[in-house]
């Protein structure tokens, strides 16, 4: 690894991470050697201070990848050679990384429909548990419409320690691939793409779909516990709205799983110190409308800010609100018809 365009190449030759920064067999020597190699990487192919003779494509694919190689490293995500986690119903190859969650990475796997999603410590492994119980439990107990509009768990794995001993095991959960490349995006994306906010039509959809499929999730017994733009996922060609982000789900009447305390104003009072009900996931659809619609969407902000009310008993139950709903968008809007999203996100 002499020189930039040396480290260039053995980046784009490595096939695992294995392949630049050695076997994980757990010891402390192991871990100070890959943390001086990706030091030496990241420093020889960031995109401010790699050779300027290096085309800047490749050095940036180069620099991700050895990146992600690392962080994969680091959380022992290679239970196999092959760098490959073996789950309940069979063995899922680990790709690049392609989300951050509030507790948890997603990876990709390679040429399959799926992304493998793993705890990044072992305290965070109590939620990835979650969110198979919630999953689950919606697949046993909900009508087959309600499918559609959340992920599906394929699989789930345990991982050990490099040195095979439980001090570091972590949670994983294989789910059906809902990314960009599957036509979907999260909300935080629209926001970005609709800085303004959304024209009240637009958000009409969403929100239908949400209150439908929360519905469902509460009759069950569910309460979802974190519907922030992040965790509702949109396919704006086809009007299609899943909820992700089971993580903190949980059954009324206990306390909440958890808190992303970036987004502390949209949870309701009850989070903290009381217990959760779904009158806590009516709150944070309220704070959600708020959070989407333009300012000038009068009406519609109005409707989302009642069901902000700090007492839970004052907030609406989500099945009673997809007919007031309903009957708010026709006086607003009249018959419906099909409204195309377009939104460069």
């Amino acid at each position: 690894m002499s020189t930039d365009t040396d480290l260039l190449h053995q980046v784009e030759a490595a096939t695992t991470p294995a392949d630049l920064f050695g076997p994980q067999d757990g010891s402390d020597q192991a871990r100070r050697r890959a943390r001086r190699t990706h030091r030496v990487i990241a420093t020889a192919l960031h995109p401010d201070r790699r050779d300027p003779t290096i085309d800047a494509a490749r050095g940036d694919a180069a620099f991700a990848k050895a990146t992600t190689f690392f962080e994969q490293w680091s959380n022992g995500v290679e239970a196999t050679d092959e760098g490959t986690i073996i789950g309940t119903n069979g063995t899922w190859t680990i790709g690049a990384q392609v989300g951050r969650g509030t507790v948890a990475n997603l990876y990709a796997v390679p040429g399959g429909d799926a992304v493998v999603k793993i705890a990044r410590r072992r305290s965070s492994s109590r939620y990835l548990r979650n969110e198979r119980t919630a999953l689950t439990r919606l697949r046993e107990q909900s009508e087959s419409w309600l499918a559609p509009y959340l992920p599906r768990l394929l699989d789930t794995a345990t991982l050990r320690s490099p040195d095979g001993s439980k001090n570091e095991q972590r949670e994983a959960n294989v789910l059906g691939s809902l990314t960009r490349a599957d036509g979907f995006v999260p909300l935080t994306a629209v926001q970005a793409a609709a800085p303004d906010g959304l024209d009240g039509r637009d958000w009409a959809w969403m929100q239908r779909r949400i209150i439908r499929a929360l519905a469902a999730v509460h009759a069950i017994g569910i309460v979802h516990g974190a519907l922030l733009p992040e965790n509702v996922l949109i396919h704006p060609e086809e009007h299609g709205v899943v909820l992700a982000g089971w993580s903190f789900a949980t059954r009324p009447g206990r306390p909440a799983e958890g808190v992303v305390a970036s987004q502390a104003a949209a949870y309701p009072p009850e989070v903290t110190g009381g217990v959760v009900t779904p009158a806590t996931d009516v709150a944070m659809l309220g704070a959600l409308g708020l959070a989407m619609l333009r300012p000038d969407q009068r009406v519609q902000r109005r409707f989302s800010a009642g069901l902000r009310q700090d007492a839970p008993g004052m907030r609406p139950r989500a099945a009673d609100l997809q007919g007031e709903y309903d009957e708010l968008l026709d006086r607003l809007y009249g018959p419906r018809r099909f409204r195309p999203l377009d939104l460069a996100v």
